[in-house]
């Protein structure tokens, strides 16, 4: 996990925690909890809690677009079809594999894609439809195009955020303090607990483990400057040392099961 650099960070009087080490010993229920981070994790947060808080704060840097995510109930029809029909559940999910690799993972690359256009103006409607308040909708657009970061899915987050007790703050967070996070508007943020959706430090592909290869060279040491392997799976001087999802390995939005299962 990696946590922000701001300082005051090890100050807070409240519980503090990453959002991948959740204490799950903290109550959340009537307090007031702010999220840092506007990534997947993020976005999943705010969409879970906002209901049962007294306050949300997001302390948003980056905006990031939005994609929905429908996901309808099979009927009766579909549920029998499956059970007598295995090779249709099958069908279903070749037909989303076949969809992503087609329609966005061949394309990723061409930036007059008309498939990339579509969804980009996809991540457009739904923050225009489904965001009310003007100002809060323009705090919430990028400004760049969809799928030049990673998308972030979700059909909760804009209506968590437009609820009475959630607020977006978009100034730079400059300190933390024992009452809660002091942001470069000399706003003093009042918490009761703070979680840092803050992402990972992604290319600690083998931390903490040591790795030692041919003639004693040390894997961080040839690291120290940037991760680099063969097709993702192998390190030059390191034989017998493979690895699933290394360096290059993780790719945008795609499955790093499948991605490990090429690896493989």
């Amino acid at each position: 996990p990696k946590l922000p650099d701001v300082e005051g960070l090890d100050t807070f009087a409240g519980a503090a925690f990453h959002s991948a080490r959740w204490d799950h010993t903290v109550p959340i229920e009537g307090r007031r909890v702010g999220v840092v981070g506007t990534g997947s994790s993020a976005v999943q947060i705010v969409a879970a809690i906002t209901g049962r808080v007294r306050e949300l704060v997001l302390f948003q840097r980056t905006p990031q677009w939005i994609s929905p995510t429908p996901n309808p109930a099979y009927g009766d029809d579909e549920r029998e079809r499956f059970r007598t029909d295995p090779d249709a559940i099958a069908q279903v999910r070749r037909e989303a594999s076949q969809m992503l690799t087609d329609g966005f993972a061949n394309i990723i690359g061409d930036t007059d894609s008309p498939i990339l256009q579509m969804i980009h103006d996809m991540c457009v409607s739904n923050l225009e439809t489904n965001v009310r308040d003007p100002e809060l909708r323009e705090k919430l657009r990028p400004d760049y195009r969809a799928a030049c970061k990673r998308l972030v899915m979700s059909d909760g987050f804009y209506e968590a955020i437009q609820r009475p007790n959630a607020r977006l703050v978009t100034d730079r967070m400059v300190r933390i303090e024992p009452e809660g996070v002091r942001t470069s508007d000399g706003t003093l943020h009042a918490l009761d607990v703070l979680v840092f959706a803050t992402g990972f430090h992604v290319d600690w592909f083998v931390r903490p483990m040591r790795v030692t290869g041919r003639d004693g060279v040390r894997l961080d040491d040839l690291w120290a400057h940037g991760a680099t392997a063969y097709m993702s799976l192998t390190v030059p001087d390191f034989p017998n040392f493979f690895m699933l999802n290394g360096p290059s390995g993780p790719v945008g939005n795609f499955s790093l099961i499948e991605v490990a299962e090429l690896q493989c």
